[in-house]
């Protein structure tokens, strides 16, 4: 049998449990009623925000800041977006006139070298550093081809622009080459030195170029 000690115990251990499932349900009604408070005054205060802002948009000032700012913003930026992406058309189809028409000089030049008996076939064949025979863009014929790379190596970047820079050395060795010949007579043999050494830096220049085709 449970002795009366131990039914007090009891009972005060079940008066205690009453006691804080008491207390627990009151603190959960409160924080109930404190949330729909809060969630109350949000939706009245976002009802006389969107008041506020609607009534301002109907006002004479609200209608100058629509149609002087906001429009006219807007046809700004569609204007700034539309040049930029003219300007970048621009610039992508020049670059692609001129890498073609590169390529097609340095096919030319390299034809020319590699037939070239005399020095005066060579002095001939290096005229395609200068002046285009058979040009695919009539335009770019009297330009010359260190010309014509400088002004691609303004619309690269990255290492494009780095192997455009690195062909406008050769080509300048390629013109080098050139004036040396000059001082020879055009119907002395070309040496099979000068000729390789054009061959050299004309497939140096193409590799370089190829890979800013493909890249």
């Amino acid at each position: 049998m449970i002795s009366e000690a131990q039914k007090k115990i009891i009972e005060a251990e079940e008066r205690f449990r009453h006691e804080i499932k008491n207390k627990l349900v009151a603190e959960a009604e409160q924080l109930g009623h404190n949330f729909e408070s809060v969630e109350r005054a949000v939706e009245s205060g976002e009802k006389k925000f969107a008041a506020k802002l609607m009534e301002f948009f109907n006002s004479s000032l609200g209608t100058w800041f629509l149609t002087s700012v906001i429009v006219t913003g807007g046809a700004g930026l569609y204007q700034n977006i539309q040049h930029h992406y003219e300007t970048k058309k621009t610039q992508y189809d020049q670059s692609v006139k001129y890498k073609y028409e590169i390529e097609n000089r340095l096919d030319h030049l390299e034809i020319g070298v590699r037939h070239a008996k005399t020095v005066g076939d060579a002095k001939a064949a290096l005229q395609r550093l200068y002046t285009g025979k058979y040009p695919l863009t009539p335009e770019l014929q009297n330009r010359a081809l260190g010309s014509m790379y400088l002004n691609l190596y303004g619309l690269l970047t990255g290492t494009e622009q780095e192997r455009a820079q690195q062909s406008i050395l050769l080509i300048r060795q390629l013109e080098d080459s050139a004036i040396l010949l000059d001082s020879q007579a055009d119907s002395q043999p070309l040496s099979e030195v000068d000729k390789a050494q054009l061959k050299k830096l004309i497939e140096s220049i193409k590799s370089l170029h190829f890979n800013q085709i493909k890249s």
